[in-house]
Parts: structure tokens; sequence; C-alpha cells
């Protein structure tokens, strides 16, 4: 059994470990060689994981006073979403479009290993300070989407499930989060932010999801010095103008990638393994969606116009499945014990 206080890259250490222990009967082109030994270089260098070659100057996970482990779930991990459609769509993608893309989201997860659940407003209204919270943001002029933003930790303060407590945007993609590694990164109590004040991948036990939660609700105002009344921003602020004790944090990392892992060599356009293997997930937000159009990173979608960023946009749920798919056949050296890996093979988009 591991200790829960085991740091978490050790645990992503230990997952890169297992999957080296490949065959060796394959052959690599010279690029690609070149390629795995930086991706093994970076992976033991990149974002929290230097804890693991430097713990003492930086802890990966920052345990409370009272911290105790929690109890022991049965049943597999649940990623929680939050989805309630804004009519005609929103962000530069149409309703159909976003709910194609929570289909692909449930799908990526269900293949690592976790069961999934969408709330929705109907779940958030169950918070007995829904309608205070909603006041304050009609009052602050929050526009519809972001209004929903906010719902979702009302969803998952009143969420109860003991393999709950696991929230991610439903643009946040699987890289090496399995449901294993998100059992064990559960078993620490406390609030964890996997990417800083960005909401995209949270894990917390039930009591933190409330003291969070509450304090939100407390400090939403329209007089507040953000740059912009978000979720995401008012974290930030939390997160500034409180200790992490008051906040009941006890990891607050950057383990996310941020787009679609695509990367250019010249001409060569290659799945970016270093750093996806390095990361838990990645977030393909809108922002970033629109930089890999601009970019020429996009994965290559039949049907849609070159160029065209709302036949783009429209289209995240497939490209993200494309982005899955080449992850697991491209990278899968470092994420799985068996693969079959043809000489000179990287992934091209287009």
């Amino acid at each position: 059994e591991r200790d829960w206080q085991t740091p978490l890259s050790l645990l992503l250490i230990d997952n890169l470990v297992e999957t080296m222990k490949i065959e060796r009967n394959f052959s690599l082109g010279t690029k690609t060689k070149a390629r795995v030994v930086i991706a093994l270089m970076t992976a033991f260098t990149a974002g929290s994981l230097l804890d693991y070659i430097f713990p003492v100057h930086q802890p990966s996970r920052r345990l409370l006073e009272n911290d105790k482990p929690l109890p022991t779930r049965q049943g597999k991990p649940i990623m929680a979403t939050f989805f309630e459609p804004v009519i005609g769509g929103c962000c530069g993608m149409t309703e159909e479009g976003h709910q194609n893309l929570v289909k692909a989201w449930e799908s990526a997860w269900r293949s690592y290993g976790w069961e999934t659940k969408v709330f929705n407003e109907a779940d958030a209204k169950k918070h007995p300070r829904f309608k205070e919270l909603e006041q304050k943001l009609i009052d602050a002029d929050v526009n519809g989407y972001n209004q929903r933003c906010f719902w979702r930790w009302l969803a998952m303060a009143m969420d109860t499930d003991p393999n709950g407590g696991w929230m991610s945007d439903y643009d946040f993609f699987p890289l090496t989060l399995t449901a294993k590694i998100g059992e064990e990164l559960a078993a620490a109590p406390g609030f964890k932010s996997w990417s800083l004040h960005v909401p995209t991948l949270l894990q917390s036990d039930h009591h933190s999801w409330n003291v969070v939660t509450d304090l939100m609700i407390d400090t939403v105002s329209k007089d507040l010095d953000v740059e912009f009344l978000s979720d995401m921003y008012l974290l930030k602020y939390l997160y500034e103008h409180h200790s992490e004790e008051d906040l009941g944090i006890s990891s607050w990392e950057m383990l996310t990638y941020s787009g679609f892992p695509y990367k250019k060599d010249e001409d060569d356009i290659y799945f970016d393994c270093a750093g996806a293997t390095a990361r838990l997930g990645a977030h393909l937000s809108h922002h970033d969606s629109r930089k890999a159009v601009n970019n020429g990173l996009f994965p290559k979608i039949e049907g849609v116009t070159e160029g065209n960023l709302g036949e783009h946009m429209n289209k995240r749920a497939e490209a993200a499945s494309i982005m899955m798919t080449d992850f697991k056949q491209t990278c899968s050296m470092w994420c799985h014990s068996e693969f079959n890996l043809r000489s000179e093979q990287r992934h091209l988009i287009g």
C-alpha cells in the first residue's frame, strides 16, 4: 500500500518507469530517437517533477496540521464536470458543438478507468445559497456563461458521493491521470488545484469544497478588485488574500498542459510527448484552441475549411478525440507497458 503522503511527482515518476518496460525489438529513426532522449530528460524536470529531485525546496503536497488520511473508497473514482447549455451556444461554438464536447469528455475519462458525472443547473440549485449567489452575479452584471462557471462550485459542494471530489472543465482531457493515480491523489485530504488558480482540474474532500465555495459566495461583489469577475479570477483573489491553511489547500500545482500538445520543428509537426507525459491532462480551452488554429497546430478534421476559425472551434470534440488517439499511439512508450511502434513513426497533422 502506498502511503497517502507520497509526493505527486513520485507517483508520476513511478508511472513513467512502469511505462518504460517495453519490448526491445523495434526500430526508431534518428529524429525520433533524439526526441525520446529529450522527452525523458524533460519529463524528469518539468513542472512539479522538480520536487522529486529537490524535495526539500519544492514539496508537492503541503499537509495541514490536522490532516488525516481519508477513508478507503469503494468503486471507480468519479470525474465530474458541469454543463448547462447556453441557448444558441457561446464562446465560438454552437450548442450542439458544446454537447459533442461533453460526450467526447465522457468517453475520454471512461477510457482511463473513471466513472463520469455531468452536473447541471438543477444540481447547483440544491445549494442553500444558490439564490444569494445568483443575485450577486446579476448585480455584478456577470454574463450567462460565467454564471454557469460559478454554479459548478455549488453543485460540487452538494455532492456527497464518497468516490467524488474531482471536477474538471469539459474541455479538459486526461493524459496521465488514470483512475488509479486519481485514487491515490484523492487519498489526501484538503483542497487541491492542479492548474493553480485556473479551475480546470480540481479535487477536494467534501468539507474543503464547502469552505472554498462559501468563501467564494461571501467574496463575490461588483466592486471586487479583480481583472474580470469570473470564478477563475475569484479563486486567484482568494489565494492571494488568504492563507493556504485558511482555504484548506493541500496542493496548489501546475500539472496541466495548456492547449493541444503539438509542436513544430521547422515543417515537421509532432506530438509533444515530453510535455504531455509530465502532465495530468490537457486543457483545450477556447483561447488555446484559437491559438492552435492560428498556428497550424489544430488537428486536421475532414470537411473543415482551413483557416476558418468558426468551423474549427465547433469541432473541438473531434479534435480532442484525435488528440487522445495521437497521445496513446505516439507516446505509448511513456504510458503503457505494451505498444507497437513502426520505424520512423511520428504523427504529422494533415
